[in-house]
């Protein structure tokens, strides 16, 4: 780490005159021995020292009129643990990509730029009130890669995998060129098995003794249970989980 941190004060230092100041930190002054660390973490934040390990990671603005981003296509504020350490940071989940970027914080003329982590590194993030998780293996209902978690209790899980499609052309609403749209996978996650959720039949096939229960609820609180349709189905989760069913 000192050896990156003195690599960082030498391209400061090429990249400006001796007699500048960056920021409110004269760089004239500096001992790489003795003051490089304060320097450095003063310089950077103590807090993000660890989000600095990432790659530069170019806007290609692709699309006039859509783009590859979740919800918003500007700098969100979020929270996310990365190799074990929490921290917070304006980010943006590249739902095309399959991609989690942070602002780059480590100087006033890179702020702009995004900074890609190593992405396995990346346990969980939170963008607003939305939480992502990284699953792999057998834990992930797809490939592997952050899910969603829509609801979440012991016996019961509601996922869904956040994508983008892209068409080149022109499209129905006559715009030209490239078009995201959001796909989104819902999965119905029990002890016992893994559910892609299509309409209400899935929660038949992972309750079946309890089918006309869930049909009468369905019901009785006018549920629409289908993809896109997030409060409906964390609706439905939560009451199977409040019945305890496994």
């Amino acid at each position: 780490m000192k050896f990156f941190k003195a690599l960082f004060i030498f391209i400061l230092i090429f990249f400006t005159s001796l007699d500048n100041v960056m920021g409110q930190y004269s760089v004239i002054t500096l001992d790489l021995d003795d003051h490089v660390t304060l320097w450095y973490d003063s310089m950077i934040g103590q807090e993000n020292i660890g989000l600095i390990e990432g790659t530069l990671y170019p806007f290609l603005n692709k699309s006039l009129h859509s783009h590859e981003y979740f919800i918003e296509k500007n700098w969100q504020p979020g929270r996310l643990t990365y190799k074990g350490q929490t921290f917070e940071a304006n980010m943006l989940y590249n739902t095309f990509h399959d991609l989690l970027l942070i602002q780059n914080v480590t100087h006033i003329s890179t702020k702009m730029e995004p900074l890609k982590l190593a992405q396995y590194l990346i346990s969980d993030f939170e963008i607003g009130d939305k939480i992502f998780k990284r699953l792999e293996g057998i834990e992930a209902p797809e490939r592997p890669g952050f899910y969603q978690v829509l609801f979440e209790a012991p016996e019961i899980k509601i996922l869904v995998r956040r994508a983008k499609n892209k068409v080149i052309g022109t499209t129905p609403e006559a715009n030209s060129g490239v078009t995201y749209y959001p796909l989104a996978s819902y999965f119905l996650i029990t002890k016992r098995q893994q559910i892609k959720i299509n309409n209400k039949s899935s929660f038949y096939k992972a309750y079946p003794r309890y089918k006309q229960e869930i049909k009468d609820f369905i019901g009785s609180n006018g549920l629409i249970i289908k993809p896109n349709q997030d409060e409906h189905i964390k609706k439905l989760a939560m009451y199977c989980h409040q019945m305890k069913w496994e």
